[in-house]
């Protein structure tokens, strides 16, 4: 048991920062593709995803990370000040998802629509703008549940090396 909860804290660590670098790669190579010549570049981009879109990454992950997740506290479970750690971790990791479901989704929606060439440039700018906001405050989630992931990590590594499993 010991040896599978290493294991899952690094497969679980690789997923979520392989989730957390994918959004960190749609930042910074697609977004400033979505504004710089409304609407064409809105229309060149609803056309590029007309199969799968970054939103294909993101829940296919989500789905993996959430069940890998649960084994891996369920396998580090005597080791208590890791385990918190990494709850703060996933409590903002579920906030991120939340977020992204209720809020960001209808706007990338309406970015997405099929009149969007015909809308008034106001709207998708005021649409753009508030996704930006909304995106910087996830943002801003992601960076903190990463810190939490890492912190966690690390309280794992150092009572799993020095044998100090707290007993829950």
């Amino acid at each position: 048991m010991k040896k599978s909860a290493l294991a899952f804290v690094w497969i679980y660590g690789i997923l979520a920062f392989l989730f957390f670098g994918g959004m960190l790669f749609t930042i910074i190579t697609q977004y400033p593709n979505w504004d710089h010549n409304l609407p064409d570049s809105l229309v060149t981009t609803n056309n590029f995803y007309a199969k799968a879109d970054p939103g294909t990454f993101f829940q296919l992950f989500g789905k993996i990370n959430i069940p890998v997740f649960i084994i891996t506290i369920v396998v580090i479970w005597k080791y208590k000040k890791a385990r918190n750690i990494l709850f703060g971790h996933f409590l903002t990791f579920f906030l991120i998802g939340f977020g992204t479901g209720t809020i960001i989704y209808p706007i990338l929606y309406e970015l997405g629509a099929d009149n969007i060439a015909t809308r008034p440039m106001a709207e998708i700018e005021a649409l753009l703008a508030r996704f930006k906001t909304l995106d910087a405050i996830r943002a801003v989630i992601a960076l903190l549940s990463i810190s939490f992931l890492t912190w966690g990590m690390i309280e794992f590594h150092k009572q799993y090396f020095a044998g100090t499993a707290e007993a829950s």
